[in-house]
C-alpha cells in the first residue's frame, strides 16, 4: 500500500510517498509566498498552494500511478469559497491580525464564559478563525454574501479532490464555533450570538474517515488514480502529535520550526485562556496548545544583527557554537529579557509587540540573542505550569520540527531542566500515514 501524505504549511507544502510501515519512498517540497497587507494582513492565493501541490506530484512520476490513498494535514487558515469551491477572497493565514476589532465584538456578543465552556477558546485574532469571518462580513459584505462555505485549507483541498465541503474536528475547534469541549457539532448558540450563518459552514467529519474518492476532475488535474480513497486528516500539529506518539494523557509534543509550539494531551479538557483547546485525532482525547515565535524570530534577528556574515555561516557555524557555549551555564542570571511578540500574541486580545528589556552597556548582540531564545519559551512555561496542576506530565517531550539538531537539543535541555527530549522527525507526515493506515484497515475489516 502506497500512501501519499501532504503537509500544507504556511510557506511550503511537503509531500511524501510512504509504504504502510511508514517508510518514505520518495519526497518533495514546494514553496509559495504569502502576501503582507497593511502590516496586520497576511494572506495567500489558495490556488498557488494547489499549483505547488501539482508541481510536487510531478516529482513522483515513478509512484504517481501507484498511490492507493491520499491524506493531508494543514496549518491554520480561513478561506471563503463559492458553491463550486473556488476562492472568492485570498486565504487568511494564522499570522493575520486584521480582526482585532472583531475579536472584541465577539467577546462582548457571546461572552467569555460561554466561549470557554462551549468552544474552549477565546476569539483571538489569528488564532480563532471566526474573527476573520466577521472581518469579511463587516468589511466585505459582497464577499460574505458570495461565500457559500467558509473553511480551512483542508476544506478547499478536499472539495478539489472529492467534491465535498468538510472539515475535521481539530480544525473546527479553531473556528471558535465548534462544541470542542463535548466533541459535538457547530454551536448554534455561538453562531447566533455572532450572527454567522451556520449554513455557510462545512460538514464536520472525523479525521479517521474517508472523505470520498478521487473524482474524474481531480484525476485529470493531478494525474492520481481515479477512485482512490481520500482521508479527511487533521490540523498539522494534531497530526504531528499523533505521529510522534503523544496520544496518552500527560504526553507532550514540542514543534521547533517557524514557530515554537507545545501540546499536552488530556482526557479531561479544562479550558484556560493561556492555551488553546482542540480535539485530538482520537475521540475522547484533547490537546492543550500554546504557540509562540521560533525560527521566524531567529531569522529576523539574523537579518538585522548579523549582516556581515552569510545565512549559511550563521546557521551552520555561528549557531552551533552559540548552542554549545550556553548548554551548561546558569541561564537564570541573564540580565536581558525578551518579550516574544514580534508577530503579536495569538493568546491575547491586546495588540502586543516584541521588546528587549534590561539592556545595559554590557549588552551585546549575543546576549540579546540568548534572551530571545529564553523569552520565546515564556508562554510555553506558563502553560506547563497550569498543566502540572491538572495532570501528571510525561518527563519525556517528543520533539520535532525543522530546527531539531543535537547542538540545539543540549541547549534546550539547559532551559527545560525538568524534562528530557525524544527527537522524532517528520511527525506530521507519519501522523498522516497512521491515520490513513487505520482508516483503510477498518474499511477492509
Amino acid at each position: 500500500m502506497n500512501i501519499l501524505s501532504v503537509d500544507f504549511g504556511t510557506s511550503s507544502v511537503k509531500m511524501g510517498v510512504f509504504d504502510e510501515f511508514g517508510k518514505c519512498l520518495s519526497s518533495a517540497k514546494e514553496e509559495y509566498e504569502f502576501e503582507v497587507v497593511d502590516k496586520f494582513g497576511i494572506q495567500i492565493d489558495a490556488n498557488l498552494m494547489i499549483k505547488a501541490f501539482i508541481d510536487g506530484l510531478g516529482k513522483f512520476e515513478e509512484y504517481k500511478n501507484k498511490i492507493d490513498v491520499v491524506v493531508c494535514d494543514v496549518a491554520l487558515s480561513l478561506l471563503a469559497m463559492d458553491k463550486e469551491g473556488n476562492p472568492v477572497y485570498p486565504m487568511l493565514l494564522h499570522l493575520d491580525r486584521r480582526s482585532y476589532a472583531q475579536s472584541e465584538f465577539a467577546l462582548k456578543a457571546v461572552g467569555k464564559d460561554k466561549f470557554m465552556s462551549i468552544n474552549g477558546n477565546l476569539p483571538f485574532a489569528g488564532g480563532i478563525t471566526c474573527t476573520s469571518m466577521l472581518w469579511i462580513k463587516d468589511n466585505l459584505p459582497d464577499i460574505y454574501k458570495r461565500t457559500y462555505k467558509f473553511g480551512h485549507f483542508n476544506t478547499f483541498f478536499l472539495k478539489k479532490l472529492v467534491g465535498k465541503f468538510m472539515i475535521d474536528p481539530s480544525n473546527a475547534a479553531f473556528t471558535g464555533l465548534y462544541e470542542t469541549v463535548k466533541e459535538g457539532g457547530w454551536s448554534k448558540e455561538i453562531c447566533n450570538g455572532l450572527d454567522i450563518d451556520v449554513s455557510k459552514l462545512p460538514d464536520i467529519v472525523p479525521s479517521k474517515s474517508i472523505a470520498g474518492y478521487l473524482s474524474k476532475e481531480a484525476h485529470e488535474l493531478t494525474g492520481l488514480p481515479q477512485g482512490i480513497p481520500v482521508v479527511v486528516g487533521a490540523n498539522d500539529t494534531t497530526s504531528a502529535a499523533y505521529g510522534a506518539g503523544a496520544v496518552e494523557s500527560g504526553d507532550i509534543l514540542n514543534v521547533s520550526g517557524s514557530n515554537e509550539i507545545i501540546t499536552v494531551t488530556t482526557d479531561n479538557p479544562i479550558p484556560d485562556e493561556h492555551y488553546y483547546l482542540r480535539t485530538s485525532v482520537d475521540s475522547g482525547k484533547w490537546l492543550y496548545l500554546t504557540i509562540t515565535v521560533g525560527g521566524n524570530a531567529v531569522e529576523w534577528f539574523r537579518e538585522e544583527f548579523f549582516k556581515e556574515i552569510s545565512k549559511d555561516e550563521f546557521y551552520l557555524n555561528y549557531l552551533p557554537k552559540f548552542y554549545k557555549k550556553y548548554s551548561d551555564i546558569d541561564l537564570t542570571m541573564i540580565n536581558e529579557k525578551f518579550e516574544p511578540y514580534l508577530a503579536g500574541d495569538r493568546h491575547s486580545l491586546i495588540k502586543k509587540t516584541g521588546a528587549f528589556k534590561g539592556l545595559t552597556f554590557d549588552s551585546t548582540r549575543e546576549s540579546l540573542l540568548l534572551s530571545l531564545f529564553i523569552g520565546t519559551y515564556e508562554p510555553i512555561f506558563n502553560m506547563i505550569s497550569i498543566c502540572k496542576s491538572q495532570l501528571k506530565l510525561n518527563h519525556d517531550i517528543y520533539w520535532t520540527g525543522g530546527m531539531i539538531n543535537d547542538d540545539y537539543l543540549k541547549f534546550k535541555k539547559n532551559i527545560f531542566k525538568d524534562f528530557d527530549f525524544k527527537a522524532k522527525r517528520n511527525c506530521s507526515e507519519l501522523g498522516n500515514v497512521k491515520i490513513a493506515r487505520e482508516v483503510l484497515y477498518r474499511r477492509n475489516n
